[in-house]
């Protein structure tokens, strides 16, 4: 039952675009009900995106590792007594924290390499793409996930990666996604 709920919900968000076969979700629309019902994969990448778009909009290209999985723990907890709230709205009501000081692994995202991002694992790759997703959408003001654009960019990335290995992975986008 659960899943219809989900099911239901989710693609009640979902709007075909007109003229076209391509299918889009508005991220500004999903809530915490439906991040909790979605299965674990799902909410990874949906969290990865979040993580994307409130960098850019706080003007962070950092992510601490640790300070990620323990906000996107947070968020869950917080939905559980929320859940008709939508993300985004909650997420802009709470600006990031930093978290404690310490040896916390942070990556720079503008660093990371096409050489890098294709040696990393399968789960890396992932995590990497829907970030920067949100980071690139959030530049635009746009909070549409595009399923087809999202896989058509992820695949002209991999191929101009794959003959520009020491390109940092953010230049790569520029220069190869639409």
């Amino acid at each position: 039952m659960r899943k219809l709920v989900l099911g239901l919900a989710v693609a009640a968000t979902v709007v075909p675009i007109a003229g076209h076969a391509q299918m889009t979700l508005d991220m500004s629309s999903v809530t915490c009900a439906n991040v909790l019902a979605m299965p674990p994969d799902r909410a990874d990448q949906f969290s990865a995106f979040m993580s994307g778009w409130f960098n850019q909009r706080y003007g962070y290209i950092t992510v601490g590792l640790e300070e990620y999985a323990r906000n996107v723990e947070s968020v869950k907890r917080w939905c559980t007594s929320n859940p008709q709230r939508t993300i985004m709205a909650a997420l802009e009501q709470s600006p990031p924290q930093p978290g404690p000081p310490g040896g916390q692994l942070k990556v720079d995202m503008s660093l990371v390499t096409c050489k890098q991002y294709l040696t990393s694992d399968a789960q890396r790759q992932q995590m990497l793409a829907y970030w920067m997703s949100g980071y690139f959408r959030a530049s635009k003001g746009q909070p549409v996930f595009d399923f087809q654009r999202f896989a058509d960019n992820k695949r002209a990335v991999a191929a101009y990666c794959k003959k520009n290995g020491g390109v940092t992975l953010m230049s790569a986008i520029q220069r190869s996604a639409r």
